[in-house]
């Protein structure tokens, strides 16, 4: 049997990625060529592995039937006669299979206990939890020399499987019991599917009509730190996650700290600039830590005793994580080791208005289009729990309250609690909105004239790279 399987490019990466990984995400924008890929690729490894066994899985069999057995047999109708309706198998001459399967909940897993698969595909990931993803990799095996076993995944930005996705395939942060070279990221994009975009050019046009700013951008751009029921919609990697540099001893310092022993306890070393923007510089973030070791850790940093410390109101009821014999609370054990803590004002609702306020940037009343908080990218895990942080459904002014798993600080609220009553330390930050001269006026006039200054100025330092610091002078 001869077929013409033609992959895209961005496919073909896919194809190859499958081939030297484990387990390899194809996710982002929609209309990136996802399914075809998928469907295109474990079609080619069955015939490139004869006796080979894949299976492609979705929640629900009518989305199998709708976006690969029906397209597959449109593509190639020969394949027909080689397909099992009752099983949904697609049985090949050289003993290769592909199987369809559907499982919405993880009681429909127990369908597909002890099978054998050396070659799994998941479809739309995003909708699967962690817990039936790992379930299912029991059953991506190979027990037949010369063929490995593969898993491939295609999915979009939000879902129930959002937050394991992303820490797995985009922030690529790992426990002890997995190994990064097992897992692989191809970035899906819309401009990716040639055929897509030349069978229905208004394609495009339809994603933009989205009248949601969040799942726009995730449909059109495969971006992982925005998703529906965000709740800090504004933060973005490319916006407030920046490079390090040298803080000016200068600037004010200020510290703030969640307090925590089986959950992670977070502290956050700050800096505010001359114009009143802050800055999370430092971050120490760790579970099982008595006080004592606690404050040994952040004491090495000299800066620390100098600086203000706000925390929570619960460092001044007696805890049973203090080392026997220690003063009775967090802020009396932090005292002993030169740290001075200050009660931090804990409102949840003023605390996530305030962080919302610092980290806009964009349709400002006086035309700034720079946020007023930033963080280092020294500090991911801080990063990484503002933009996961979701609305309270029965709260919607707050953050929902989320404790992490086995301690692990990738996956609790932690770090929001601790840069929330660090922020509620600083003023709230208003900016004068800009009153544009009317036209025609004097001051109009002026305005243009500037405007024309400045223009003239970047196009010659463009064109010549010198530009006269004083435009009278030095000629």
């Amino acid at each position: 049997m001869n077929l013409k399987i033609a992959l895209q490019p961005k496919q073909i990466q896919f194809a190859r990625s499958i081939e030297t990984t484990p387990v390899t995400l194809f996710g982002g924008a929609k209309g990136g060529g996802k399914s075809a890929g998928l469907r295109k690729i474990f079609l080619a490894r069955r015939f490139q592995y004869p006796g080979s066994a894949g299976a492609i899985f979705r929640k629900t069999y009518p989305e199998l039937e709708a976006n690969h057995i029906r397209p597959m047999f449109e593509e190639y109708p020969e394949l027909r006669a080689y397909y099992h309706e009752s099983k949904k198998v697609l049985t090949l001459p050289n003993g290769s299979t592909i199987q369809f399967c559907h499982a919405s909940s993880e009681k429909d897993l127990d369908l597909y206990q002890g099978r054998e698969y050396n070659d799994l595909g998941i479809e739309e990931a995003g909708q699967w939890t962690e817990t039936m993803f790992r379930r299912l990799m029991g059953s991506n095996r190979s027990s037949k020399p010369g063929i490995p076993a593969r898993a491939a995944l295609t999915a979009n930005p939000g879902g129930t499987g959002h937050k394991w996705l992303k820490r797995l395939f985009i922030e690529r942060r790992y426990n002890e019991r997995e190994k990064p070279e097992d897992y692989a990221f191809i970035q899906a994009l819309v401009k990716d599917n040639a055929a897509l975009l030349d069978n229905d050019p208004d394609y495009v046009r339809r994603l933009e009509a989205e009248p949601s700013e969040t799942l726009r951008k995730a449909y059109l751009y495969g971006d992982w730190d925005i998703f529906a029921g965000q709740f800090f919609s504004e933060i973005r990697r490319e916006v407030h996650f920046i490079h390090p540099f040298s803080v000016p001893p200068h600037w004010n310092k200020f510290g703030a700290y969640d307090f925590g022993f089986n959950h992670p306890a977070a502290f956050g070393w700050f800096a505010v600039d001359e114009d009143g923007n802050t800055y999370l510089y430092r971050e120490l973030i760790k579970a099982q830590l008595r006080v004592d070791q606690f404050a040994v850790a952040i004491n090495k940093y000299p800066e620390t005793k100098e600086m203000p410390i706000y925390a929570g109101w619960d460092c001044w009821v007696q805890k049973g994580v203090l080392k026997e014999g220690t003063p009775p609370t967090v802020a009396d054990e932090f005292s002993s080791h030169g740290l001075f803590l200050k009660k931090a004002v804990i409102d949840r609702i003023q605390g996530a208005a305030q962080l919302r306020k610092y980290l806009a940037w964009q349709n400002l009343p006086n035309g700034r289009n720079k946020p007023r908080f930033y963080i280092f990218n020294t500090c991911p895990i801080s990063f990484d729990c503002l933009t996961r942080v979701e609305h309270d459904p029965n709260r919607i002014e707050d953050v929902l309250k989320i404790d992490a798993v086995e301690g692990d600080p990738m996956t609790g609220d932690d770090a929001y609690d601790m840069i929330r009553m660090g922020l509620m330390s600083r003023p709230v930050m208003t900016d004068r909105e800009i009153i544009k001269p009317p036209t025609g006026s004097k001051a109009w006039y002026e305005a243009q004239a500037e405007g024309v200054w400045e223009r003239e100025r970047e196009k010659l330092t463009e064109d010549q790279g010198n530009w006269p610091a004083d435009p009278e002078t030095n000629w």
